[in-house]
């Protein structure tokens, strides 16, 4: 009984960390294809080293080196491009995904137990107590009968949330590798003041038999 238990509940844990692993590798190889096989960089070696230089930066700051770093560590991008304000929010936003993530599979696990014991063909009696809690949670009361059916269909919801929310992370942490990537990127564009567009109306109406030709010149 007890190392049926034990070796069921590690076995949700590795689930739930291989579905974790495989969202965030997802997420990095999504990024990896978007940037493509080589890194591109804004303007020539010679223009991009003067504007990292005049920004304080070391010459040697790459988009890649903003990527892996964030790949490593969450926020290390964000601190290596010195937007020092991002960090707070990328670890918020990993705090609330992962507090929902076990918050969710918590109840997933307490419910998929319930379940189990009042499993017509099986009860396990061992989950007698979460059973007891499961209807507490349902109903307000600890002593209400509540249906296998209807206990697995709960279960079933809070697997879903806990997939979803899974997802999200993954996603979010993606999210994280392309801003950490695009951010440095940003840093080497010429932004001078001597930059404009001009745009001027252009129309040929010499022939107006065959129309006006209209346009927009710059």
């Amino acid at each position: 009984g007890l190392s049926r238990t034990i070796d069921g509940r590690c076995f949700v844990l590795m689930s739930l960390l291989g579905r974790s692993i495989s969202a965030g590798v997802a997420g990095l190889l999504l990024i990896l294809v978007g940037i493509g096989p080589t890194a591109l960089y804004a303007q020539p070696d010679s223009v991009r080293t003067k504007i990292l230089e005049e920004k304080g930066f070391p010459p040697n700051h790459s988009p890649r080196g903003a990527l892996w770093r964030t790949a490593a560590v969450p926020g290390w991008g964000q601190y290596y491009n010195r937007q020092y304000y991002k960090i707070p929010f990328v670890y918020a936003g990993l705090a609330g995904l992962g507090f929902r993530i076990f918050d969710t599979n918590r109840q997933y696990g307490l419910f998929r137990r319930a379940a189990l014991f009042k499993n017509e063909n099986d009860p396990r009696e061992q989950y007698e107590s979460d059973y007891r809690e499961a209807a507490q949670e349902l109903t307000g009361r600890r002593d209400a009968d509540v249906g296998a059916s209807q206990l697995r269909q709960v279960r079933d919801q809070f697997r879903r949330q806990r997939d979803l929310a899974i997802l999200g992370a993954g996603l979010f942490y993606a999210l994280t590798l392309r801003d950490a990537y695009v951010s440095a990127h940003l840093l080497t564009f010429d932004v001078d003041e001597e930059l404009a567009v001009r745009v001027r109306p252009t129309g040929s109406f010499a022939a107006r038999e065959a129309g006006p030709s209209d346009g927009v010149g710059m």
